[in-house]
């Protein structure tokens, strides 16, 4: 027997959860199926063996960069949210210093790889190329970016050997790792939003009080509608029943069942949905994630909430004090790398531990008196890093990509930026979009 609602949501990541909220709250009758034993996807918490939480990688969202995003997520948990003023530093050739740092209060032998004078960055919305850089910020202090900073990223090391052009690259990590300078006008809203904290205004994140920022996903599913909202996790089983040569999805099968509706809203990769139906598209899981989750007998020598390393004598691409944003003093500290698939690195926890303990006692966040209590080594692929196996750009997810008449509806991310503020409003807006549509006199099918 086939169970008909009015949409199903395929997989159950924060867009999904959104997705779902939303056909919730219009009062649609919907199935949220999701192949993995949780809902958030990588935006979720995990325990480790000895009881601590961590995430996957530092998640929190920033707070008022969207506020549709902020006052949306602070309701899903009641309101129980940290507000937290983020701070954040960078190291540099082994020197750990505030996130856009002023010139003055940068190491000497830094300092001196900059021009005189105030710093100008001119670049707006152009390519950072090494020649604008040197106009900007001096040509020492562009060579140390683009020769020491970005080979510190394997992945970004990984596409220079396949030819891809150095200011492609560095659009990835700029201006993360550039002193504050006076800034010309952008339209991009990632560097915009930059811009506003180089120029001095507190970065302020969101963190839920109960679960971790898992608790964001948890809070999603209590306030679904649960006469008209189904969740069903864990579905190893999950089939998508595709009409042969069509973009069209006839039926989702689960757990013994079977589900259609007019809609399907696609909330999983979007290289799975390209190749179920017969979509061309680059693979996006070129790369993945070694997490180091570290409890100590006591906190780390530093205030920080996180600290991002563009140094290639440490295999750390950022490190995370977690329990911070719960306005904590546990001692615990969250170490990430992101390395190609394609080159082979050691599995072995052990070596993962020894080199972070020693990276850490190295950038003074860690002494002779610190001990590791508890050590959590994860390995998982990395989705949308804007480039694929061969160095090209990634092409976005395009719905308009699938054919006029198809029922499928995605709401992945972007492949080159994952932010929650960007992708929310996005997801909530294309969602009633659809259901619209359905309304209008000749129940046209949607964006």
């Amino acid at each position: 027997m086939t169970e008909q609602v009015d949409a199903i949501v395929i997989g159950a990541s924060i867009r999904g959860l959104v997705t779902t909220y939303v056909l919730s709250s219009l009062g649609c009758r919907a199935v949220l199926l999701e192949h993995g034993r949780r809902v958030g996807g990588a935006d979720s918490s995990f325990v480790t063996p000895g009881g601590t939480r961590f995430e996957h990688g530092l998640h929190v969202l920033d707070a008022h960069r969207s506020e549709l995003a902020t006052r949306l997520f602070t309701h899903v948990v009641d309101g129980g949210v940290h507000d937290v003023v983020l701070r954040r530093a960078i190291v540099l050739r082994g020197h750990v210093m505030p996130y856009s740092p002023v010139p003055a209060a940068m190491p000497a032998a830094l300092r001196e790889l900059l021009p005189a004078g105030d710093l100008v960055d001119d670049l707006g919305d152009a390519l950072p190329t090494r020649a604008r850089l040197a106009r900007c910020y001096g040509g020492p202090f562009a060579d140390l970016i683009f020769d020491e900073v970005l080979p510190s990223f394997p992945s970004e090391a990984r596409h220079l050997a396949f030819g891809v052009d150095e200011a492609r690259l560095l659009t990835n990590i700029y201006p993360w790792f550039f002193p504050r300078a006076a800034r010309a006008t952008t339209a991009d809203e990632s560097r915009a939003f930059h811009d506003r904290l180089r120029a001095g205004i507190e970065q302020r994140v969101l963190y839920p009080r109960d679960g971790g920022f898992g608790g964001f996903a948890e809070g999603f599913v209590r306030h679904f509608d649960q006469d008209r909202i189904e969740v069903l996790t864990g579905v190893d089983d999950l089939r998508v029943d595709v009409v042969p040569g069509t973009h069209t999805i006839e039926a989702v099968s689960g757990r013994g069942r079977r589900f259609a509706a007019p809609h399907y809203f696609w909330a999983g990769s979007w290289s799975a949905l390209c190749g179920l139906l017969g979509v061309p598209c680059q693979h996006t899981a070129t790369d993945r994630v070694l997490l180091g989750s570290f409890r100590l007998n006591r906190p780390a020598l530093t205030t920080w909430h996180e600290i991002l390393v563009g140094d290639p004598e440490h295999q750390i691409n950022r490190i995370s004090f977690p329990a911070r944003f719960r306005e904590s003093n546990d001692p615990l500290v969250q170490i990430e790398f992101a390395v190609p698939m394609a080159v082979p690195w050691p599995t072995a926890p052990d070596h993962w531990q020894r080199a972070w303990v020693g990276s850490a006692r190295r950038l003074g966040l860690v002494d002779d008196t610190h001990r590791v209590e508890e050590f959590d080594f994860r390995a998982f692929p990395l989705h949308f890093n804007g480039f694929g196996v061969e160095g090209e750009p990634l092409r976005d997810a395009d719905p308009g990509l699938l054919r006029p008449d198809s029922n499928v509806r995605p709401v992945v991310p972007s492949m080159a930026n994952l932010n929650l503020n960007r992708h929310v409003p996005r997801a909530v807006s294309y969602v009633a979009s659809v259901l619209a549509a359905d309304r209008e006199p000749h129940g046209a099918a949607g964006a």
